[in-house]
Formats: C-alpha cells, structure tokens, sequence
C-alpha cells in the first residue's frame, strides 16, 4: 500500500489513508509485538490516479484498548500490506490529519468527511474544525436532482444554542450499501449529523418511482448538537451515496427559537413509526450526559448589591393577575425587589401590573427584563428566587423571602409528607414526580452553578430543577415541604403550550432528561 497519511483520532482510532491497486489488502498494524486487523476499510476513485477503479483506501484500526500504555514516541509502528512492511514515525499520529485537512486529494478529503459524519472517526479539536471548514467554504453545492439521485430537504433549523434538526427526503436510481449521511458545519465546529434515512412514511412520492427507487419510506430526519453555541452562520453538507466527487449537498439552516424547533420536530417524528428511531432523534439534539453543577470560588468573591432580591417569575396565570402576584410577596420583601419575568415579550396588561404593584410595595419595585432565557446581570443581587405565579400564590411567601437562613431554601409541595431514607433519594422523587418548587439562594453561587448547566431545554425551570437536585443530593439546602391538598396548577403563559402530540413545554423538557439519562446508562 502507498501511504499518504496517518493519524490517530480523539477516540484511539488509527487511521491509514492511500492508495493500492489490490482489490482486497490485506491490512495489519503492528504496534510492537501486538497485530491489528482494519475494524473498517473503505475504498473510493482516486482522479490523480488516472483510473476508474477504486484504488484510494482509508482504513481504520482500533488502539483504545492500548491507550493507557500506548506512546507513540517509544512504540515500533508498521504497517504491513501482505509481505510489505512500512514502518510509521509516531509524530505523524498527531500530525497527519491537519495535513490530509489542507493538502489532500479531494476525493480521500472527501472520504474523510464521509467517516466522521458516520461517527467512525473522531477529530474534536478546534484547529481541524477550522481547517475542515476553511477548505468547504468556497465549495460549489452539487445538484440535488440527477440522474443518479433526488435530494430534497423540507425544513432545516437551527438554534442560537446550537442544536438543530432537518427534515427531507431522498431517493437514488439504484440501491447503494452506501448510507446518506451528513455533517452540521459553521465556522469553527464540524459536528456529525445523526441521520436516519428510510424512516419516514412518504407515500406521496411515488410519482418519482419510474425515474428512481421508491420504497414509501424514503424520508429522513436527522439532528445535531454543537458543543458550544456557533458563532456564524451553520450549513449542512449531506453527502449523496457513491458520489466520489463532490463533497454533497450544501443547505443553510434556518435560525430559529427552540421553541419552534421542538414544534417542527414533535410534528415531523409523527410521520416516525418505529419508537427507537424518535427517540435517537431527540437525543443527537442533546448532550451526552448532564453536569452536576458546584459552587465555584470565583461567585464567592462577587459582592453583591446589599438587600437586593432578585424574582425570576414564570408567570403561569393570567396576565391581569401579575399585580396581585406582587402584592402578595410585597409585605414579605427584606429590601427592593428587581423582577425577571420568563416571558419573550411585556404585555400592555403585565406592564400596567408592574407598575400597579411598584407603588404598592413599600421596600420598592424595579422591573429588570423578560426573556425566556436567564443570564447573570450586570448588578449581581444579594439573593435570587425563582419560582411559578401559581406557586407563589399557594406557598409561603415569608419563608421563602427572609434573609436568614443564608443558605439555600427549597420549598416543595408534599401533601403526603413524603420521608426518604437519604437526600439522594429525596432528589430522585423530586426529579421523577416533577414536584412543583420554589427557590431561594444566594445571587452569585445560584449563577455560578446555572451557567454549568447546558442550555438544552426549553424552559430555564429544567436548568433549575438541575441545580435544586444537587442541591439536594450535597444535603446543601434546608427543605421545607408544603401541604397543599387543593393545589392548583398554573395553565397560562408559554410555557403551558402545546406541541402537537399534547405535550407542554414541561412535558417535553422531562423527556428529555429522560433521553439524556437513559443514553449515559
């Protein structure tokens, strides 16, 4: 084998690319007195060549079970092709795949793609992303109609977080071993698109059968998450079965609200019949596993502005009941009380109800913003409390606003007056029932610990929720538990709406969790 490049990826993976002109190398590596076998070897046309066959090859070897000893400075590394042995310098691990990024071949670039959209390769690092879209960005798109294939993509969104979806179909002339794939693109991050082709009932594209292959299942869903919130403009490059020579169809994903996002998706996987195949849909729009979020020392040295009470209010009433919200919290306020309202916008009628209650509440009213997102301001409170309207209406204010204790409170409702053996199990029940809460910490910690927390939910009650839990689990927080037996629930506001499958925002929050906790298992 003639070998033009070899590295090892983030996961222990090496991988040898090239060109060979048998039809089946047989492939070893020797590291030492150990010998591997290709766990993959993939094989494409090579135009430099001058040959219609497919002679390049990029093959893979797994080394993560030698990782913990494994150093390629002191280890003898070859690679052996029958009776041809080709000894490799341990710096090429670490270094080839920036120089395969930048100098290689277009159709062994493009082979690489097509390995790192299928989650065989594992490149992470921030200079092979830039490199990767460097090198795409002044790529032409190729056509989504030929004769040879039908690409058509219904609806791409993305998030300001980061997460994204996409919705199409696709239909080639003849069957290929080879899947559809993709690769969610922006300018600094390229992340595999986990894509599910064939898995949606498309009976309406049968007018398409004479030209190509129709099988009635020929959409496809598929979701993305990037590590870190993108910082331009995200693409998606869907790379066509057996097209060697072009990277695929490039699409620009539509920026969109998450809320919009989970909607177009709730609505989309009804065309889904196979369970499995939702559900790995939500989770490639989440992480891997969920933080468990600490104080830090940095929010201890904040000096907060004395006095000041930060409300961080999930308004689930009606918005002419705001002001009656206020004035029940007013008596109990230990100084001036500045407001986060969870809404995307203010109101005429919830604007009028804060400044009702501004003159009605004698430690003084300042109205800070609304979004349905928390961010840390610019003046850190001393204390901050979340919670619902209706909760507040229902739970005692007085005890959920005093200055002492300093440490945290967390108010449940517990009718039955629940007893758990140990704080972890109080915190499984508090996650698993969704038992309706109220919170008071101090500002800066509460911030220090939110911004650990991803943000992957629709609602900031499920980053908070979070937080309560490890509260809870560290036996951090004073727990007092509330017997409201009549205790009503709040159904206004956005976060009660519904998605098409009946699900509120909540709902489909909890769901989440749920896929989150079931895939680190």
């Amino acid at each position: 084998m003639n070998l033009d490049f070899c590295f090892m990826d983030d996961a222990g993976t090496v991988a040898v690319a090239g060109w060979t002109t048998r039809p089946r190398p047989e492939l070893r590596l020797h590291v030492n007195d150990i010998v591997l076998d290709p766990v993959l070897v993939t094989r494409h046309v090579r135009r430099d060549l001058r040959s219609s066959e497919p002679l390049g090859v990029i093959a893979l070897f797994d080394l993560s079970d030698l990782l913990a000893s494994f150093d390629p400075d002191d280890c003898t590394i070859h690679l052996a092709e029958m009776q041809d042995f080709t000894e490799i310098q341990g710096n090429r691990l670490s270094g080839d795949a920036h120089r395969l990024v930048e100098i290689g071949v277009d159709e062994t670039f493009f082979a690489l793609l097509r390995l790192i959209a299928g989650r065989h390769v594992l490149l992470s690092d921030e200079k092979t992303g830039r490199d990767i879209c460097a090198r795409l960005r002044p790529t032409q798109s190729a056509g989504r109609e030929t004769e040879n294939h039908v690409l058509a993509v219904d609806r791409c969104q993305s998030t300001a977080a980061g997460q994204g979806a996409l919705v199409g179909w696709f239909m080639p002339a003849a069957a290929s071993t080879e899947q559809l794939c993709a690769l969610a693109i922006e300018d600094e991050m390229v992340v595999p698109v986990d894509l599910l082709p064939g898995t949606m009932v498309r009976a309406d594209l049968a007018a398409y059968a004479p030209r190509y292959r129709f099988t009635g299942r020929d959409g496809y869903g598929g979701g993305w998450r990037f590590p870190r919130p993108p910082s331009g403009p995200v693409r998606l490059l869907l790379m066509i079965p057996g097209e060697n020579f072009a990277p695929g169809v490039i699409v620009s994903a539509e920026q969109v609200e998450p809320a919009d996002l989970a909607q177009n998706l709730t609505t989309a996987t009804l065309g889904i019949d196979d369970i499995d195949a939702r559900a790995r849909l939500r989770r490639a729009m989440l992480p891997d596993r969920l933080p468990d979020p600490q104080p830090t020392d940095k929010d201890a040295a904040i000096v907060p502005m004395t006095g000041d009470t930060l409300l961080v209010l999930d308004h689930d009433l009606s918005d002419h009941d705001l002001r009656d919200v206020l004035r029940r919290i007013g008596p109990h306020l230990p100084g001036r009380l500045r407001l986060h309202l969870l809404r995307p916008r203010l109101s005429t009628v919830l604007r009028n109800g804060i400044e009702g209650a501004a003159r009605e509440v004698a430690t003084g009213l300042t109205y800070q913003s609304a979004a349905l997102t928390i961010t840390a301001p610019p003046q850190m409170p001393a204390r901050v409390v979340f919670a619902r309207s209706a909760t507040l209406f229902q739970f005692d204010p007085a005890q959920l606003f005093a200055l002492q204790p300093t440490e945290p409170r967390v108010m449940l409702l517990d009718p039955i007056g629940t007893v758990m053996a140990t704080p972890a199990a109080q915190a499984d029940r508090f996650a698993r029932d969704l038992l309706p809460f109220a919170l008071s910490m101090d500002g800066p910690a509460f911030f220090a610990m939110l911004d650990q927390i991803p943000q992957c939910f629709l609602t900031e009650e499920a980053r908070i929720r979070l937080l309560v839990e490890q509260l809870m689990v560290q036996d951090d927080a004073a727990l007092s538990r509330v017997d409201a037996y009549r205790y009503f629930e709040g159904k206004t506001g956005p976060h009660c709406q519904s998605f098409a499958d009946g699900r509120d925002w909540h709902a489909f929050d909890a769901e989440s969790r749920r896929a989150i906790l079931e895939a680190a298992l």
